[in-house]
């Protein structure tokens, strides 16, 4: 009888530390998910600036006053927190829209074909931006909610792991705000 209860504790044990394992793996698989969708958002972002700041080269030959621009969009860094990026993404809209007015001011500008093919880009690479931050801010809830429900939550705490946070536009309240008039 000694010997099956030993038996059985050991069986328990090696399905515990398995049920341990898989769990863990499970939660860095998310993580790894994670980064790699952050990671996204980098390229993005690069990509981003370089049409931005193409779309500035086309400008500079039209007018003189866009240091400011420069200024706003030229604070681009690797290895960023969640927060940084999402200070850097406000920053390049308020230069892309800075850039828009420019535009305005310089009919020339406005109507030349490279300025009209490049802010086509910055259209299609606010959309994979948008998309890469739709599939980070994905990836996050999937990761926050495997570390807090049980028995996940037990293997979280065990390893330490905290949740992540989300990337946030902080130009979503003042774009959920606007006066529609019919």
């Amino acid at each position: 009888m000694m010997g099956f209860l030993f038996s059985f504790l050991i069986l328990v044990m090696i399905i515990a530390v398995i049920y341990f394992v898989g769990i863990s793996n499970r939660i860095e698989k998310i993580k790894i998910a994670t980064d790699q969708a952050k990671a996204d958002i980098e390229i993005y972002m690069v990509k981003r600036y370089d049409v931005i700041m193409n779309s500035l080269e086309v400008a500079k030959k039209f007018m003189s006053h866009e240091d400011e621009i420069f200024s706003k969009i030229h604070e681009i860094h690797s290895n960023m927190t969640i927060s940084e990026l999402s200070e850097q993404s406000s920053l390049q809209d308020k230069a892309q829209k800075g850039l828009l007015a420019l535009a305005e001011q310089f009919p020339e500008l406005k109507s030349q074909e490279v300025m009209v093919t490049l802010q086509k880009q910055i259209a299609d690479e606010n959309e994979h931006f948008a998309a890469a931050k739709r599939m980070y801010n994905s990836n996050v809830t999937q990761f926050n909610q495997a570390i807090v429900v049980f028995p996940s939550s037990i293997v979280a705490s065990m390893k330490n792991v905290t949740p992540l946070e989300f990337f946030k536009d902080e130009d979503a309240l003042s774009k959920r705000d606007a006066n529609v008039v019919f």
